[in-house]
């Protein structure tokens, strides 16, 4: 297949593809270019241009099946974190400096094959690792730190809960008080956390377990003060960095991953205070360590799941309302 030439349409640029596959990378593009006007970023346009092309002259060594596609557009990761990548790096003093060259940072990368991220989490990046479905990986690399992360999107499309395009824009059609609510959890349990530790704190040892092995024994002990802030930082720190992100009407997406990060860490917070609590007063288990790994991790995917499922059906009603409309001109 010939390069296609910026000036030719969708159709010539796509037509190697099949109808699936097409769609699929325009599906793609168009959320591109929504977020880059939405972040006013400047040219667009070409860069939008620029991005389709590369990936078209990747598939014309391809079968250009949906798959294929899939695969393709998943080195480039979810549509919004891209343009958010490309806006930041259009008001950095190189203006020339292409989208394909933004990642260069050398405090993320992989070591030993094993990927590392040291950079200051942001709500972008958790967007585009925690909820990416037309990326087919379950595993992809840490917001922060050594190791992997779950892509809550393509565990979601293997479990057939929602499809690679089911929205245009993530959440962008989800009423916004239903975004909002999102904050809802993180900010509950960081209150009870706040309760808890206020009506215990007296009672509490000097000395408190900071770490369990398997067998539910206490193996690392850190003075009260730091084992309880340590919690607190871990709990409420998540919550007030989402609530800048909803106060700064950052996209959809961001906002509610930001409170699915929120939630994530405040859930792990809490179930580690009550076992420390419980250890406190004589009670060994890891009952609510266990407990808390599984919420943290089933809370947040319930979440993402059905604001993408509210997502689809507000924009299948908006199209049917448009159809009906010009149905009866």
């Amino acid at each position: 297949m010939s390069t296609p030439e910026r000036d030719a349409g969708p159709q010539s640029a796509t037509g190697g593809l099949s109808p699936e596959a097409a769609a699929l990378v325009e599906t793609y593009f168009t959320r591109v270019h929504g977020a880059l006007l939405l972040a006013a970023a400047g040219e667009c346009e070409d860069a939008v241009d620029d991005l389709r092309t590369h990936i078209l002259e990747q598939l014309a060594d391809t079968s250009g099946t949906p798959a294929d596609v899939t695969r393709a557009l998943a080195d480039l990761g979810a549509p919004e974190a891209l343009a958010a990548e490309y806006a930041d790096a259009s008001s950095d003093d190189e203006p020339s400096q292409r989208l394909s060259d933004v990642d260069t940072v050398p405090l993320h990368g992989r070591l030993l094959k094993v990927p590392f991220e040291l950079r200051v989490p942001s709500s972008d990046r958790i967007a585009q690792r925690w909820w990416n479905p037309l990326d087919p990986r379950i595993f992809v690399p840490r917001v922060f730190g050594i190791g992997w992360d779950i892509n809550f999107g393509a565990v979601a499309v293997k479990l057939h809960l929602v499809r690679p395009d089911d929205e245009d824009e993530p959440f962008a059609s989800v009423p916004p008080r239903i975004i909002s609510a999102t904050m809802l959890f993180p900010v509950v349990l960081g209150i009870v956390f706040v309760g808890l530790v206020a009506a215990t704190w007296a009672g509490l040892p000097a000395m408190l377990p900071a770490h369990w092995n398997v067998g539910g024994e206490a193996d690392s002990f850190w003075a009260r003060g730091w084992a309880i802030g340590f919690l607190a930082v871990m709990s409420l720190a998540p919550v007030a960095a989402a609530a800048s992100t909803h106060l700064r009407r950052r996209a959809p997406l961001n906002r509610v991953a930001a409170s699915a990060a929120a939630t994530f860490l405040g859930t792990i917070a809490f179930s580690q205070l009550i076992q420390t609590l419980l250890y406190a007063g004589g009670t060994k288990t890891m009952v609510p360590t266990f407990v808390g790994i599984a919420a943290a991790f089933l809370v947040p995917f319930a979440m993402l799941v059905s604001l993408s499922r509210v997502g689809r059906a507000e924009e299948q009603r908006r199209d049917l309302e448009a159809t009906s409309k010009k149905g009866s001109v």
